[in-house]
């Protein structure tokens, strides 16, 4: 069996790591020169996003042998809308090292399937798809399945992101809500380490070069005056993909559409697809059957989304008020059986709220 994985990444890592369970060694092509992202960056994963009950260190521990650990506990959320505050606190979820230092999601990842990997490698699927059996597109991005016209998009933005230097609460994450600055995204810190954190703006429905106003607006507006040491600007969309598998090509992770459309999370789920395609290629099984329940829960989530698109500021600070109301934050964030996908009671609720 001649296996290709393109993308080293945390999903193309995890799906590596099965094929090694089974004695299998799969060509793996990575473009960047090492493991994990170049910038200082941390992501975040919370537990209302899983499709499992379970813890998701425990879940992928558990069901795959998979046994890796996040970098810090979430503890608190500070949300911000132009006239509100919440903090919700609890077991919320963990933040995650995304970087390529030692101890990062993505080394982690590394160090268990301890496999040769074709770095500096540009591959361009036409080129190999006839030299392997089976392939596995995990590059993090959606241009091939764009190119192979599976792609429908659900959320496009702009991204500024910044590495600031501060005091911060590594149990802690502040997010800002403001249509001014953000339209239907947000802004917010996640920390890096006690003296360093990662500070974002998602803007949708702009520009690339539109970015430097609603930056500027978000950091004067906020009070915002970190000392930055870093900046980087990207362009991010969210989508999904009519079909996960074509042929003897499979998609996983941000390939697969597996990145949320509401705040951008998708580290569990790009791990475990990535494991369910190298099931389903050793088993012969139906791949997309295996990732069904991913894709549920990403139609679900986007319910969501499609409801904060059509927020306005006053709408966000109602929100907050609603979140702040007693019982509603611990029986959303602190009950492990609470899921975004069982939403439909609250989303009643907080209509019922809004309207009286």
């Amino acid at each position: 069996m001649k296996v290709a994985i393109i993308g080293a990444g945390i999903s193309g890592l995890a799906a590596a790591f099965e094929f090694k369970k089974h004695n299998i060694t799969p060509v793996i092509f990575e473009k960047k020169s090492h493991i994990g992202n170049p910038v200082l960056f941390t992501s975040a994963t919370l537990h209302i996003f899983n499709h499992f009950i379970s813890d998701p260190f425990d879940y992928l521990k558990n069901n795959y042998g998979l046994n890796i650990s996040p970098t810090f506990h979430l503890k608190k959320i500070i949300m911000h809308s132009p006239k509100n505050k919440a903090v919700i606190k609890g077991d919320l979820g963990y933040i995650i090292n995304r970087m390529r230092t030692e101890g990062s999601l993505a080394n982690q990842l590394f160090s268990q399937v301890a496999l040769p990997i074709q770095f500096n490698s540009f591959v361009d699927l036409n080129d190999i798809k006839d030299q392997f059996d089976y392939i596995i597109v995990a590059t993090g991005s959606n241009l091939i399945v764009k190119d192979l016209n599976l792609w429908t998009n659900l959320f496009s933005a702009q991204i500024r992101s910044t590495t600031i230097v501060g005091n911060f609460n590594t149990q802690s994450i502040s997010m800002w809500l403001n249509r001014e600055y953000a339209k239907d995204g947000f802004g917010y810190i996640i920390p890096i380490n006690p003296k360093e954190a990662i500070l974002n703006l998602v803007v949708n429905r702009i520009t690339f070069h539109e970015i430097d106003y609603y930056w500027e607006n978000f950091l004067y507006k906020e009070n915002l005056d970190y000392r930055i040491i870093e900046t980087r600007d990207a362009s991010f969309e969210c989508g999904l993909v009519s079909t996960h598998q074509l042929d003897n090509i499979y998609f996983i992770g941000n390939s697969a559409g597996f990145t949320d459309s509401l705040v951008g999370f998708g580290q569990i789920k790009a791990i475990e697809s990535g494991i369910l395609a190298a099931q389903a290629i050793i088993n012969n099984l139906d791949y997309n059957k295996l990732v069904e329940p991913i894709s549920k829960e990403m139609l679900k989530i986007h319910e969501f989304r499609k409801l904060f698109n059509s927020f306005s500021n006053k709408d966000l600070d109602r929100l907050l008020s609603f979140l702040k109301l007693p019982g509603i934050k611990q029986f959303i964030y602190n009950n492990p059986f609470f899921k975004v996908k069982y939403g439909a009671f609250i989303a009643k609720f907080y209509n019922n709220f809004v309207n009286n």
